[in-house]
């Protein structure tokens, strides 16, 4: 595999280091996560596994965990940092619309919006035709998404906002990341372009991250007509209710009986 993208255009799956560093302050998913895999009593399969950011400690938990991604940078950094644990996971280069293991699973799951990367709906049903084959009898799927906030929606598509401001990992300063944002109202996707500027030399690098947009009676729908059903739909990982000023949708599914 040597494209380096996302199948959505995304592209800022460019640098496995960035993209932790990035995103080192959002772990509010891991406790919600492990015990959803405990529960599970058996193989778990995550989907977009990305850098191992959850992978890694639900294997050092004990969970026999296998992580799949499509973006070659984040697996580099996977195994990179599996290995600097001490732990052998499974990480396998594969596309989450079309992935095949000998094995089924208790428990898969795609989590931190990554759902959001798949927009037709024809990948969607190719999405959810996948983990049905490969849920093991009383297995679940578990996926989290955005909830749409008419507000970004709205926003000026010249306006940057700064999103992240972290150590460079490459050394030498801070990285200072803005954000620019457009809503594609036919795709129902928002267009993002991140901005990051190292400030030891003030270089600037553009990357584009695509998401989806799905709304709460929308997704329900197509859990129902992909086959599952939605067990528990909760606001935060804190299984909170769902609510209309809710930020997160995470919906807990099992298949539906025929």
């Amino acid at each position: 595999m040597v494209n380096q993208k996302i199948a959505d255009g995304s592209e800022v799956y460019w640098d496995g280091a960035q993209y932790d560093a990035f995103n080192q302050p959002f772990a509010d998913d891991v406790k919600f996560m492990l015990a959803e895999a405990k529960k599970a009593r058996g193989p778990v399969l995550e989907l977009a596994c990305g850098t191992g950011r959850l992978t890694i400690p639900l294997k050092k938990a004990g969970i026999d965990i296998t992580g799949l991604d499509l973006a070659v940078p984040m697996l580099r950094q996977a195994r990179a940092k599996a290995a600097g644990a001490g732990v052998k996971i499974d990480f396998v280069a594969g596309d989450a619309r079309k992935f095949r293991f000998k094995k089924r699973f208790k428990l898969i799951f795609m989590a931190f919006n990554s759902m959001q990367h798949i927009g037709r709906r024809e990948d969607i049903e190719s999405l959810f035709s996948c983990v049905s084959s490969h849920l093991a009898p009383g297995g679940r799927f578990i996926f989290d998404v955005f909830n749409p906030d008419p507000h970004c929606l709205v926003r000026d598509s010249d306006e940057l906002l700064p999103v992240a401001y972290y150590p460079d990992p490459a050394g030498g300063g801070k990285m200072l990341v803005n954000e620019q944002y457009s809503y594609d109202r036919v795709a129902q996707v928002s267009r993002l372009v991140w901005h990051y500027r190292r400030e030891k030399d003030g270089k600037t690098v553009k990357k584009s991250l695509n998401l989806r947009c799905f709304y709460p009676e929308e997704l329900k729908a197509l859990v129902h007509y992909n086959g599952f059903r939605v067990l528990a739909r909760y606001g935060d990982f804190e299984r909170g209710a769902f609510r209309g000023d809710s930020m997160k949708q995470v919906l807990v599914c099992v298949p539906r009986v025929k």
